[in-house]
């Protein structure tokens, strides 16, 4: 069987780390088929985002868009159809709050079996976010960074068939 990583965390078009360390993860595993990754940046939508950045800074436009209502079914299908996660939970942009990652993080609660691997560049203890209940009833370990993920997901997850 596969195993399908699905990448949560910030969105941000103002913060360009929150696309590019989805695409480190995908690089790391792009040669290895045993591996399927779900990014949700990785779509015509978040790719043509990008080109506004900076222009709405409070996100009241891109809220606005025709079909933006297609992010939570989306979203949550995501989680469905993941076997695990990777869950940035590092806040780049200090104008936008986590709230999607923590719709996504109580959907993975509803699905134990799931793992989720946290990535937090602090301790994770000392964050509002991380160190809430929920949080940490939802995921499994904490790592500083994503290529620790990675290599972690590969030590537990991958099998030679």
């Amino acid at each position: 069987m596969k195993e399908t990583i699905y990448l949560i965390g910030q969105i941000s078009v103002d913060k360009i780390d929150t696309y590019e360390w989805r695409r480190y993860v995908r690089e790391y595993f792009k040669h290895d088929s045993y591996f399927e990754i779900i990014d949700p940046c990785d779509n015509e939508w978040n790719v043509g985002v990008l080109s506004k950045a900076g222009k709405d800074p409070n996100r009241i436009q891109f809220y606005k868009e025709r079909g933006v209502s297609l992010i939570v079914p989306k979203d949550k299908t995501y989680v469905r159809k993941s076997t695990m996660a990777i869950a940035d939970m590092n806040q780049y942009d200090p104008n936008k709050v986590l709230l999607g990652t923590i719709y996504e993080l109580a959907w993975y609660h509803d699905e134990p079996e799931k793992t989720v691997v946290g990535v937090y560049n602090g301790d994770p203890m000392e964050s509002q976010y991380c160190g809430h209940p929920f949080v940490q009833d939802t995921i499994r370990v904490w790592v500083k960074t994503h290529h620790e993920a990675c290599e972690l997901i590969e030590t537990y997850f991958r099998r030679d068939i």
